[in-house]
Order: structure tokens, then C-alpha cells, then sequence
């Protein structure tokens, strides 16, 4: 009965080993995950890049999460230096097929609030 738990402990250890190699083996050094990308490129970004970003994942979610791997790759390279405003990262996106839409509200202001034209058209005032 010892035996069998030494035994298992053992198998146990080898399986460890084994899938901690294969884990090394199928993630290059130097190779970035998704969130370590994701955060690199969010701290360059500027000017509603972070809205840009998050319709393009929320939009095209495997293409846009490559587009993110590259530029972090280029940020980590010193390609990128500045600060990626939302116009730009909406042009990487329109040159690379993926026509990124956002969300748009026309407000005006009128008797110290903001109103959206949508409910001025509703009520009529226009």
C-alpha cells in the first residue's frame, strides 16, 4: 500500500514535469500572451484610443487581438514611440479590412443640461 503511493507520487511528479515542458514548449521566449500585450498597448494609448480599442475587440475579436500582439511587439521594439491616438488606431484597423464602427451621440446643450438630438427629435422641438 506504500508502495502504491510512493508509485503514484512519483507518476504524479513525471506528469508535472512533463506538462510544465510542453507548456515552455508551445510559448516561445519572448512571445507575448494576449494580456501582456493588451496592457503594453493601453498605456500607449491616448485621445479615445482605449474606445477605438474595445470596439475593434468587441467587434472583431480574433483579428483585433493579433493587431494587438503586433503593435505591442513594435512598442517593445522601439518602432512605436508615441502615443496612439483613437483616429490613428481607427485607421490601422480601416487598413487592415476591419471597418471599426462607434458609437455616436450628437448632444447640444440647452437651459444648463446636455440633451441628446435623438430625444429633441422625439419630442418634437426640432
Amino acid at each position: 500500500m506504500e508502495e502504491d503511493l510512493e508509485l503514484r507520487a512519483l507518476k504524479l511528479r513525471k506528469l508535472m514535469k512533463l506538462t510544465a515542458l510542453r507548456s515552455r514548449a508551445e510559448k516561445p521566449k519572448g512571445e507575448l500572451d494576449f494580456d501582456q500585450a493588451l496592457e503594453i498597448v493601453r498605456g500607449r494609448l491616448g485621445d479615445r484610443g482605449d474606445e477605438v480599442l474595445q470596439a475593434a475587440l468587441d467587434q472583431y475579436p480574433d483579428r483585433a487581438r493579433k493587431v494587438v500582439i503586433v503593435l505591442a511587439r513594435m512598442i517593445q521594439a522601439g518602432r512605436i514611440t508615441r502615443k496612439i491616438g483613437g483616429e490613428a488606431l481607427l485607421a490601422i484597423f480601416e487598413q487592415l479590412g476591419m471597418p471599426v464602427k462607434l458609437r455616436t451621440r450628437i448632444l447640444y446643450y440647452k437651459k444648463g443640461e446636455y440633451k441628446s438630438v435623438a430625444d429633441l427629435i422625439k419630442r418634437g422641438e426640432v
